[in-house]
């Protein structure tokens, strides 16, 4: 189905409720945000409209075009440039978010633009550097001159990008020189916004400290200071992360009320929709959006509004349907799991009898589970116009569904049931890691691509992975014996080889060997 939006498209409200498409990591299509098309997006962009979300904001991952741009990144540029017009033909704002300091070597231009993994080729750029800055300024404004019809212009300060001792000012110096190019280039300068996202600490060292261990405080304090000598029109984009301990926790929303920002900022829920790094997976996380909004609730009630996100929307669309519904109507919050994801049934047509166990399955065991769901998935039906919604459509959304519901019930099969000898152990053993395996050939999640494009269990998720790991402890076969009766049966099925399937097996039976002595 194509999707035509309508000429009067209804205009957003001026309470911000936002998602954030993120292009970085790598998936297949259609779990990877970076291999949908124009007309996925347009899908995509009317499905949020009609959850009431009435902004997108979008990491197109121009950090992966190097300088000088070339004619076929020029030509991606255009394409981005088109989604922005997609999402305010659907009523939506758009904003467009960047790196700090963050390009790429040359050679990465070799590879077509989405199939670019920015991490092995990034280039941090120092500010304080004038040449290496001039240089950065000078391209960052001729990706600007192209995507100068966006609403706002995210620039997020690390993860990725920022370098230890970096000066607030540098980084204010890159968004005047952002607002200089918008304001002699973008179609509407007086209403496209700067925001800066306050998450990293600018400055902080992550090589010295390790990731999120130094105290943020000393470095966002004087940051949010700097800040206010922005030129307008601009705004604020705090995020916090899913809970207290992990990562900045709540420290950059306390410090932006601290300091009267509050009111100026739209709050950023990051990983209430779906945790991150995430392999592909349906994981309910009602609980944790649950506590998010009532813990900020009175934050925000004063901001302009309130962000969410995934890296995979398919695998998170129940996650996202109960963020929407709540951060739209409070009260939903305290409605029960198996009440949502009915709702949710109903919204796209389809029956709820399998929707909801599908959806459910990673927290259901085999009692609860019914041996025929994938069967009876593929041949239900989503007939709601929403659910035509989806990227890819509603069929293959179905089959994603039934594919991950046969991966989940052949693990608890094979991990089911006394184990009578060791070549009944290697059969079930061959069964799980083929079943992992099968799942993953649909998704190919490699994170960033740094490490390689190949299959390993960093790639699974860890709720697919746990009933074996638990299997495996409790196995009493000879480990080495176990891993070289599998390997020939994997070998046997003509997807692996023998030294891959030797490597993988040693890791995964050799460590659940020794955490269980």
């Amino acid at each position: 189905m194509e999707f035509t939006p309508a000429e009067d498209a209804p205009q957003t409200s001026s309470y911000v409720q936002g998602f954030y498409l993120h292009t970085s990591w790598e998936f297949a299509y259609p779990f990877a945000v970076r291999s949908w098309d124009r007309e996925d997006y347009r899908r995509y962009f009317q499905l949020l409209k009609t959850l009431n979300f009435n902004l997108v904001m979008f990491w197109p991952l121009t950090e992966a075009m190097p300088a000088p741009l070339s004619t076929p990144d020029r030509t991606e540029l255009e394409a981005m440039r088109k989604l922005v017009d997609d999402a305010h033909g659907c009523g939506m704002d758009f904003w467009l978010t960047f790196c700090p300091n963050l390009t790429s070597r040359p050679e990465i231009a070799a590879d077509p633009f989405k199939r670019r993994h920015l991490y092995p080729f990034r280039i941090d750029v120092r500010l304080d550097d004038p040449e290496a800055k001039a240089a950065y300024l000078a391209h960052r404004s001729e990706i600007l001159k192209v995507l100068n019809n966006a609403d706002a212009y995210v620039t997020i300060d690390g993860d990725p990008g920022g370098y230890p001792e970096a000066k607030p000012r540098q980084f204010v110096e890159v968004l005047e020189n952002d607002r200089a190019v918008i304001d002699r280039w973008g179609v509407n300068p007086q209403q496209q916004k700067l925001i800066p996202w306050i998450w990293n600490g600018w400055g902080s060292d992550w090589e010295k400290h390790g990731f999120w261990n130094e105290p943020l405080e000393p470095f966002i304090e004087p940051f949010l200071e700097e800040l206010r000598t922005l030129p307008e029109p601009w705004e604020l984009l705090p995020g916090r992360h899913i809970r207290e301990g992990r990562g900045n926790g709540r420290t950059v929303l306390e410090m932006t009320e601290r300091v009267g920002l509050t009111e100026k900022s739209t709050l950023f829920c990051y990983e209430a929709i779906e945790y991150e790094p995430t392999p592909p997976a349906v994981v309910i996380q009602f609980d944790d959006i649950r506590r998010i909004l009532k813990q900020e609730a009175s934050l925000l009630e004063k901001s302009r509004g309130v962000m969410g996100n995934a890296q995979q929307p398919i695998m998170a669309l129940p996650n996202l349907f109960f963020f929407a519904r709540a951060t739209s109507d409070p009260g939903y919050l305290d409605r029960s799991d198996i009440d949502v994801l009915r709702d949710l049934a109903v919204f796209l047509g389809g029956d709820a009898e399998l929707l909801v166990p599908a959806w459910q399955c990673l927290d259901l065991n085999l009692d609860s589970l019914p041996m025929d769901l994938a069967e009876r998935l593929r041949g239900s039906l989503l007939s709601s116009v929403e659910a035509q919604l989806l990227p890819s459509g509603s069929e293959h959304y179905l089959e994603l569904l039934a594919r991950f519901a046969e991966t989940r019930l052949e693990v608890l099969q094979a991990c089911s049931d006394h184990v009578e000898t060791s070549a009944d152990a290697a059969d079930r053993l061959c069964r799980m890691v083929s079943a992992l395996y099968g799942w993953w050939l649909v998704h190919r999640y490699v994170f960033s691509g740094e490490n390689g494009t190949d299959f390993h269990w960093d790639f699974t998720h860890p709720k697919l992975m746990s009933p074996i790991e638990a299997w495996l402890k409790q196995s009493r076969v000879e480990p080495q014996a176990l891993i070289e009766a599998t390997v020939n049966k994997l070998v046997a099925t003509g997807d692996w080889d023998e030294s891959r399937a030797t490597v993988l097996l040693g890791e995964l039976v050799d460590s659940d060997s020794e955490s269980g002595a």
